[in-house]
């Protein structure tokens, strides 16, 4: 599956997506009392002890900026933007998606910081609504029914999946819930029908031993089962704020599942975002994969260049 970069698309054709997730804005001041006395507490502690030093605004900032000098045509932020998840972060997010781009270009999924205690998304989703809405702006008026989300760009169909759940105290567990798995399986099922390359967003990863127990996604093995039965292209994923490459293998041929660490976290890794140039290849799809990082003398570099080839027999 992996090529070397000569077989990289060429400029012009195809989409250009870039992925970044866990960015954690900062926090503001002000937080209500009233809306801690509770999980919130633990991650407001954790906040002010130690989060507020790794996760900085400038290297954010460095980070952003590299991603408009590139200039993608889409961009996928997989969750955690905020850290308590509280109204008012969400409301300071909604500027950071402005000037990330347009909604039709940036598309959002929730964390499990962003679903921190119960009613946290249900209270601020409608703050990012237009970004995280697919194509069928109808569906997303109905919050417990609108994930997936479907847009359609060209021959890619982005799919959006929600595993941001409240948990308890201690524990940062994702799950997708049974409903959504089965309007899941039809999506995928539907656009395979529609020849489409299927990029999968979710938060939490769905491969086991990607993250500790008490960070994983509770029904993983019901959601790899679906992706094996219906196919999938790619699966892009963050929440672990480490890089990872790994694959699944699904009925339509092998998957890359591909991580990326947080976007303004330098701690457990570099602060790194990913460049995806997906076009048609050979019997499918070729994606070229350009990560680029904070390096250790703070400017913006390469990690890792190379080129997939997706071979699917329903690309058109």
């Amino acid at each position: 599956m992996e090529q070397e970069n000569s077989t990289a698309p060429q400029a012009g054709q195809g989409v250009r997506l870039a992925h970044l997730s866990d960015p954690h804005l900062p926090l503001g001041a002000g937080v209500p009392l009233g809306k801690v006395l509770n999980k919130r507490l633990l991650s407001l502690l954790s906040w002010y002890v130690k989060r507020r030093r790794h996760h900085r605004a400038d290297t954010l900032e460095r980070l952003v900026a590299d991603i408009r000098a590139h200039a993608p045509g889409l961009i996928a932020v997989t969750g955690d933007l905020t850290n308590l998840g509280l109204a008012q972060e969400y409301r300071a997010a909604r500027v950071w998606l402005e000037g990330l781009g347009p909604a039709e270009r940036v598309i959002v999924i929730p964390g499990n910081h962003d679903a921190l205690v119960s009613g946290a998304w249900e209270e601020g989703a409608a703050a990012w609504r237009p970004f995280w809405q697919g194509d069928d702006t109808a569906a997303a008026q109905d919050l417990a029914h609108a994930f997936p989300t479907l847009r359609r760009r060209g021959s890619l169909a982005l799919v959006g999946v929600s595993s941001a759940i409240a948990s308890a105290p201690g524990l940062a567990v994702g799950a997708v819930g049974e409903a959504q798995l089965h309007r899941l399986a039809m999506l995928l099922r539907r656009t395979r029908e529609a020849g489409l390359c299927r990029v999968v967003l979710i938060h939490h990863p769905p491969l086991d031993g990607t993250v500790r127990a008490r960070k994983r996604l509770t029904d993983a093995a019901a959601l790899r089962a679906l992706l094996e039965a219906e196919g999938v292209e790619l699966v892009l994923h963050g929440h672990s704020h480490r890089s990872h490459y790994q694959t699944l293998q699904t009925r339509a041929g092998p998957a890359p599942v591909i991580g990326v660490s947080s976007a303004s976290s330098m701690h457990r890794e570099a602060a790194a975002w990913h460049l995806y140039h997906i076009a048609p290849g050979p019997g499918g799809w070729q994606i070229a994969l350009t990560a680029r990082r904070i390096g250790a003398d703070g400017r913006m570099e390469t990690s890792r260049a190379t080129s997939l080839l997706i071979q699917r027999a329903h690309a058109r």
